[in-house]
């Protein structure tokens, strides 16, 4: 019988040497950061997974850039929170900080709602906050036994808490070229989505133009027509193809073709993470 290969874990002692730093540093990146190394128990040798590598490699390369420690902490986390998308829910303490938040919505408390989550962005990013919190936040909604009314009122908090909180995020300064632009097929999850994305973005420098759902087709193609975008994102978590009625006006100009990224479940980018490495692909070339 065959199994799976077991991933190779690196001693603290070898990655140290591998990154170029001491292994107390490597502590105290970890103590001070939350840094790897993943799953670590107390009194047992630290392992370090290929995520943990990822992530304490680009802690390296900032530092001795200059960065300072907690910003090259939060940037670390944020280039690879893509990891995080195939499996939100993996680590314990994730899953019981999304289990607070699910817990908050149906008691509406907005105020540990908005801090809670607040606290996430600032210290991992939004990727992070919506893959590993918001996302199986609502599962959990979805699964407890309440009534249908008290689940629906936990949604449209968690809904709208998120939305202020990505709002938050700063956004590049005025002047910067704007060559992205959002929309949602539907309002709900799909608007919500896209409340992520252009806060994502927003953290790596991208200015974004958010229409969110509901528009007519004559209004999307004027929208596209006057901003001509280099990008365009059409988010929807619903089954079957993109609709034609937000997807066809946005390649009917002849003059103005955008690059589209279809986005949500079941679709190119199905994931955030997706979209937002999608999207910095083709900003960037």
């Amino acid at each position: 019988m065959m199994h799976a290969p077991v991933e190779e874990r690196l001693s603290a002692g070898i990655l140290a040497r591998r990154l170029g730093v001491a292994p107390t540093t490597l502590r105290t990146w970890h103590q001070r950061y939350g840094l790897g190394p993943s799953g670590h128990e107390s009194g047992r040798h630290r392992r370090y997974t290929s995520h943990d590598v990822a992530a304490l490699t680009v802690m390296a390369q900032l530092t001795t850039r200059g960065v300072p420690a907690a910003e090259a902490a939060r940037q670390a986390r944020r280039e690879t929170t893509s990891w995080t998308a195939d499996r939100p829910c993996g680590d314990p303490g994730t899953d019981a900080e999304a289990r607070g938040l699910a817990r908050a919505a149906r008691r509406m408390d907005v105020l540990t709602l908005r801090e809670t989550l607040a606290a996430s962005v600032a210290g991992h990013g939004v990727v992070h906050t919506w893959h590993t919190m918001a996302g199986p936040a609502f599962s959990h909604i979805g699964h407890a036994r309440y009534p249908e009314t008290r689940k629906a009122i936990a949604r449209r908090l968690l809904t709208r808490t998120l939305s202020e909180v990505f709002a938050a995020v700063p956004r590049p300064p005025a002047g910067t070229p704007v060559s992205v632009l959002l929309m949602a097929a539907d309002h709900g999850r799909d608007v919500a989505a896209l409340d992520a994305l252009a806060a994502a973005l927003a953290e790596r420098g991208t200015a974004s133009i958010h229409l969110g759902a509901g528009l007519c087709g004559e209004v999307i193609g004027g929208a596209v027509a006057r901003a001509r975008p280099a990008v365009v994102v059409l988010w929807c978590d619903g089954p079957g193809p993109m609709p034609a009625e937000i997807l066809a006006p946005c390649i009917g100009d002849p003059a103005w073709r955008p690059a589209v990224v279809e986005a949500g479940r079941g679709r190119a980018c199905p994931h955030l993470a997706d979209a937002v490495a999608a999207v910095a692909g083709l900003v960037a070339a």
